[in-house]
């Protein structure tokens, strides 16, 4: 799941926000530091 949220996240693709992020978090499909890596990687 994390390869796949960096992928559409970097990419600009979709509708992917701060806030479904945090709720992969919650769902426990990743970890916070994972999205801080994603965050991380927008230009």
């Amino acid at each position: 799941m994390f390869e796949t949220l960096m992928r559409l996240y970097a990419a600009g693709k979709g509708p992917l926000t701060v806030t479904m992020l945090a709720n992969a978090v919650i769902k426990e499909w990743i970890t916070d530091i994972e999205k801080q890596l994603i965050l991380a990687t927008k230009i």
